[in-house]
This record gives structure tokens, C-alpha cells and sequence, in this order.
């Protein structure tokens, strides 16, 4: 459909109108295709939240977290972890829970300013360690203190949470395991933020121990620059996983449009929980709790067993 208003531009000044008037033929034509396109129908398993209802997730976590008498207080052990591919050793920061399952938090995109102490990312890592599960976030290659080199098709970036999941599958058998006393790790969840979701989506649809992930804030619009030539496959094995999958966004996400995540959402099947905010952007700020009340919901239907150390 762009290709008619980009033709009219190029027609326009093929015929001898100046440049601006080729630019504005393109410009409405393009603005009245917009407003021409029907706009998606989000698919059933899709919930949207008004201001109102998302404020009140959080008041209600607090309430239950103060009645728990839980603390977010948490001791994080920092850590370095030597990747898979032997290029370089990643800062991360670790708490150790009580039961079998790690919950891996992963950030946005180091080359915009994110990295593992990102306000939501850091949130909800000692949210979810403060319930008791063991939690890791760390910061992939060239970011921080990590070593290495950041890559523009976000394989390195994949081998770096693979190498987290490898050393905490076998962490209870190191001298830190020991020294820690770190339970044995059988089940991964993974949560990732922005870029940082892309890349948790993506290994998570392909690693067996990996029971579900939960993809926050997705940039959908520009996964194509920020996985160079790969982000396809890895949208596709994020879509097409059977296990379990929690997306969240925002309806005022500076990256991808509400009606751009509707169609995204129509191939993430029925097994995928789906959740818009309105008033929402990219960042979240100051609704961090309200998005770790829907990320505690999810987990408490996805592994049940370790409900009574939610709030």
C-alpha cells in the first residue's frame, strides 16, 4: 500500500513539481492510507487494561506484599560468568531463592543507555527474588563490566543468556553453588525488556529447560536493526513455541504501535497471554509494580507449585 504514495511522490517530480511538492504528495498520501486501513481487531485471548484497572494492580500487590510482610531487600552476589563461546565474561548479579526454578531478567539495548540496573529490569529481579525464587540479571557482551564486544545480529547476545542458563543448570556443583548453598536449578523462566526481550523470546522458544518467558515491551517495529538479518527467525521461534508466553505493552510505546502489537499478537497463538496498558509507554515508569503484579499472575498459573511464595 506505501507503494502508491511513494509512486505519486516520484511521479510528481519526475513531472517537473518541485521537490516539496513531491514530498507532500507523499506525505498525505501516505497519511490518508493510515487513515483508510481498517484498524486490526485484537484477537480474543488479548486483555486491555484502562488506566484505572492497571493503577489498581499495583495498590493490590502492595497490600499483599505488606500483609506477607515480604521484603525486596534482597543480598544480590555479583558474579562472572565466561560465555559459551569463550569471547567474554559477563557482570551479572545474583540472588539464590529456595526452589527450582530461576527467573532471568534480561535488558534493553546497550548501545541506548540499558543495561541490568535499568529501573524495571532491576525491579523486578529483586521483586521476583524477594518472593524466594532464585533470580539472575546480568548484562550482556560490551555492556558495563562485561567484556566483549555488543553484535549487530544479536547472536552473541543469545549465547550470552544461554551461557547464564548453562551455569545456573550446573551451579549447584561449583564452589559458589557450595559456598551459596544454590538449590538445584531444573526449570528456567525468562523475562526480558525491550531489546532485552527479544532476545529472551527467542532462546526461550528453543531451550528445553526453559518452562515459559514473558516478553515486555517488544519492539516489534524495529527488531529488523537491532537482530541485522536475523530477526525473523527469532520472531518466528518467540510466535511459534507451544509453552507458555506473556507479552505486555504499552498503548503508548514509543517503538510499536497498539495496532502493529494487534497483529503481532494474532501469531502468538493461544497459548500466549496477552496484556495492553493504556496511558502506557516504553518505560513504564512509576508502573513497574503493575507490571510485576500481571508477571506474578502468569507465574503463579505457569508453575503453580511455587504459588505460596508469591504475594
Amino acid at each position: 500500500a506505501l507503494a502508491l504514495p511513494l509512486t505519486a511522490g516520484a511521479a510528481a517530480s519526475f513531472l517537473g513539481f518541485n521537490i516539496r511538492t513531491a514530498m507532500l504528495v507523499t506525505i498525505v498520501g501516505i497519511g490518508a492510507i493510515k487513515l483508510l486501513t481498517p484498524r486490526p481487531k485484537p484477537p480474543s485471548h488479548m486483555v486491555k487494561f484502562d488506566k484505572k484497572s492497571f493503577s489498581m494492580l499495583k495498590i493490590q500487590l502492595k497490600e499483599r506484599i505488606v500483609k506477607k510482610g515480604m521484603s525486596f531487600n534482597i543480598e544480590e552476589k555479583f558474579l562472572s560468568v565466561r560465555t559459551n563461546d569463550d569471547r567474554a565474561d559477563l557482570s551479572a548479579r545474583l540472588h539464590v531463592g529456595a526452589c527450582d526454578v530461576a527467573v532471568v531478567v534480561t535488558h534493553p539495548w546497550g548501545l541506548l543507555g540499558g543495561d541490568m540496573d535499568f529501573p524495571i529490569v532491576q525491579k523486578l529481579s529483586k521483586y521476583l527474588g524477594g518472593c524466594g525464587l532464585t533470580t539472575v540479571r546480568f548484562n550482556f557482551r560490551g555492556i558495563g563490566q562485561s567484556g566483549g564486544t555488543p553484535t549487530l545480529t544479536a547472536s552473541g547476545e543469545e549465547d550470552d543468556l544461554e551461557s547464564i542458563i548453562d551455569w545456573l543448570l550446573k551451579a549447584k556443583d561449583t564452589q559458589l553453588g557450595y559456598e551459596m548453598r544454590i538449590p538445584e536449578i531444573k526449570k528456567i523462566i525468562l523475562i526480558g525488556y525491550s531489546y532485552g526481550s527479544m532476545i529472551a523470546s527467542s532462546v526461550g522458544g528453543r531451550r528445553e529447560e526453559v518452562i515459559g518467558y514473558a516478553a515486555i515491551s517488544y519492539p516489534y517495529f524495529w527488531n529488523w536493526a537491532l537482530a541485522v538479518c536475523r530477526h525473523s527467525g527469532m520472531l518466528k521461534r518467540a510466535t511459534e513455541t507451544k509453552k507458555p508466553k506473556l507479552w505486555i505493552m504499552g498503548d503508548q510505546d514509543e517503538f510499536t504501535s497498539e495496532s502493529n502489537f494487534i497483529k503481532l499478537a494474532h501469531k502468538l497463538g493461544e497459548n500466549a497471554s496477552v496484556f495492553v496498558a493504556a496511558g502506557e509507554g516504553h518505560h513504564w515508569i512509576g508502573s513497574e509494580l503493575s507490571v510485576a503484579e500481571v508477571v506474578t499472575q502468569w507465574i503463579r498459573k505457569l508453575y503453580p507449585a511455587i504459588a505460596e511464595q508469591l504475594p
